[in-house]
């Protein structure tokens, strides 16, 4: 049931949508009886997909409601309506700190009295045993008269609390201030994830930037991960070196070394704050273009949509260890399945950039043989056809042991494979093809160890990952005989798949063709939405094509199939067995359709 303005929800009255972010929808509502305005965040349908959320939510939210703080956002009420829970909030008439960040600098004296402000909250909350989870300058509100508030206290705790397909393979959290043991999707997180995630903002506020930003979120949560801090001096050379040694431990990629509780942290940055710089702090109003966008907060008077609070998904659904894995804990990378289709258009119109001509004289050579036991990839002759490139013989390794040779060779593509593989059979697919998907980053532009494995994959028919090999192959040589085919075959199969648009990276199919990506799309829609008119739409921009692309009537037959018109159904498939040069995969699977809806 939608919550519409003017409509009455309870005691409270419908007033404007102020945002919509990844978990929820946040509205404001007049409560006529106690006269006041409220801010009403509603929680996303596919939390009700699991049949035991409003039970859980319930609970949740009555835990997270007894926070009472000056500085924490208060929830009033939380409640259901047509199914759909929402939790009835203080409204607070205000900005951002996001938003005042990137309008340019705040004063020294601002950021003393902001980061006390937040640090005393959170020191409040986890006192109580409650984490937030999801620091982040979007999530801290200042009012507009002086108060300081923490927003949003316990929400990604309700959500991941549940089992629903919105959060069962999701981290909950931003990538730019995500916690290492967060983005490796640990379970027993502590307010040591917190304090990282602080330690993040107040890096943020004082050097003008996140420390890590990157063009995908897969690599800015590896960097959080794995690579060094770049140090705050080399940002910012007006800090001193204490507020640097401050917000080193505090960003420490290990629990242990970080802070042992808020207030010491916070105590420590003022100390060494008052004794740094006293010049004016760098403008931050560009520091951080993932987070350019204002951000939907959770009770202020005017916000703009949120962009993305990556809900990146956990598996991420557990939180983080910036240390290396542990074992059956691998690092865990999810890219919101919304930018995949979404995005696709944007991507397409880059497909004219960077074709490279396959130059005769070049050899490629094989990677070198893995200690855990992989085959070399074979040397591609030169001016290779796909043809001539064999599959990589993978051994699927027990998880454990997979996870240990990964981390003893992070950088390894094939061992990553290996990982992926061991992931998917464990049933953690979601987990295993973002490892597949990290390998084809780490591959590069190594075509041979590319076509390697996702003939492997493809022999496996783990197409999702073969997908992404030959995605990555396509934007290194777009010209390669016979990729064209492979990509297709690829891109229809993982349409399958009823998680394709949450297993691809968006920034590997900007150099793929447009009639592959429309019809991948389209089938998704067909074979897993039931979305016939919106699939129709999308072939009817390649229909024009269909004789040499044949996989687009694959999809309108199955669109019939589905809808009950197996004669009209029948008919097409049959006329797509009749044409000449029919490629043979798609010969097989028009006879598979037949046999399939007899």
């Amino acid at each position: 049931m939608s919550f519409n303005t003017g409509e009455t929800i309870g005691p409270y009255r419908m007033m404007e949508q102020l945002g919509q972010g990844g978990m929820a929808t946040v509205y404001k509502a007049y409560h006529a009886s106690l006269d006041r305005y409220v801010a009403i965040k509603v929680l996303h349908q596919a939390f009700l997909e699991d049949p035991n959320f409003l039970a859980r939510f319930q609970r949740e939210a009555r835990l997270v409601a007894r926070l009472e703080h000056p500085n924490i956002v208060p929830i009033y009420d939380y409640a259901e309506h047509g199914g759909r829970p929402y939790l009835v909030m203080k409204y607070i008439e205000g900005d951002t700190l996001k938003a005042r960040l990137h309008a340019g600098s705040i004063s020294r004296e601002d950021v003393s009295f902001i980061i006390q402000q937040v640090g005393a909250g959170l020191a409040y909350a986890h006192k109580q045993g409650i984490l937030h989870r999801d620091i982040k300058p979007s999530n801290v509100i200042l009012a507009k008269d002086g108060g300081v508030y923490l927003a949003d206290f316990g929400l990604a705790r309700i959500a991941q609390s549940g089992d629903s397909t919105l959060t069962s393979d999701m981290i909950l959290g931003t990538p730019q201030y995500i916690s290492p043991e967060q983005a490796l999707g640990k379970s027993d997180l502590d307010q040591g994830t917190d304090i990282y995630s602080f330690g993040v903002m107040v890096y943020e506020m004082t050097t003008g930037r996140v420390p890590f930003s990157a063009d995908t979120p897969f690599s800015v949560i590896h960097d959080h991960i794995y690579s060094p801090l770049p140090l705050p001096t080399s940002v910012n050379p007006g800090l001193s070196m204490d507020v640097e040694r401050v917000l080193l431990k505090a960003l420490a990629k290990d629990r242990e070394d970080r802070y042992a509780d808020v207030p010491v942290f916070v105590s420590d940055f003022l100390s060494a704050w008052q004794e740094t710089w006293s010049g004016a702090l760098p403008s931050t109003a560009v520091a951080n273009p993932v987070e350019a966008l204002p951000a939907a907060s959770t009770a202020i008077a005017s916000p703009a949509p949120e962009t993305g609070g990556i809900v990146i998904e956990t598996t991420f659904r557990q939180e983080a260890d910036s240390s290396p894995a542990e074992p059956g804990q691998p690092a865990k990378r999810r890219i919101s399945r919304k930018w995949l289709w979404v995005g696709l258009p944007i991507f397409l119109c880059l497909c004219c950039l960077g074709i490279g001509m396959l130059n005769d004289s070049e050899i490629w050579g094989a990677p070198p043989v893995s200690e855990a036991g992989v085959v070399d990839t074979p040397a591609l002759p030169q001016n290779p056809l796909v043809e001539d490139v064999d599959s990589i013989p993978l051994e699927i390794l027990p998880l454990e042991q997979a996870a240990r040779a990964v981390e003893a060779e992070p950088e390894s593509a094939i061992l990553h494979v290996q990982l992926g593989l061991a992931l998917i059979e464990a049933g953690q697919e979601v987990d295993g093809y973002a490892e597949i998907q990290l390998a084809s980053e780490l591959a590069k532009s190594d075509v041979p160890l590319l076509l390697g494995m996702a003939k492997t994959l493809e022999r496996q028919e783990r197409w999702p990952g073969a997908l992404s090999m030959y995605l990555r192959v396509f934007e290194a040589r777009p010209r390669l005989s016979m990729l064209s085919d492979n990509l297709r075959r690829a891109a229809y199969f993982t349409a399958g798949h009823p998680l394709a648009p949450d297993l691809i990276d968006p920034d590997a199919v900007q150099k793929a063709d447009k009639p592959t990506l429309l019809m991948a799309q389209a089938r998704h829609l067909v074979v897993h939405q039931g979305k016939f008119t919106e699939a129709r739409e999308l072939l009817g921009q390649i229909r024009k094509d269909l004789a040499a692309f044949p996989e687009a009537g694959l999809v309108e037959a199955e669109a019939l199939f589905l809808e009950g018109k197996s004669e009209e159904a029948r008919a097409l498939l049959n006329s797509i067995l009749e044409r000449g040069a029919l490629p043979a995969w798609v010969h097989r699977q028009a006879e598979t359709l037949l046999n399939q809806y007899r």
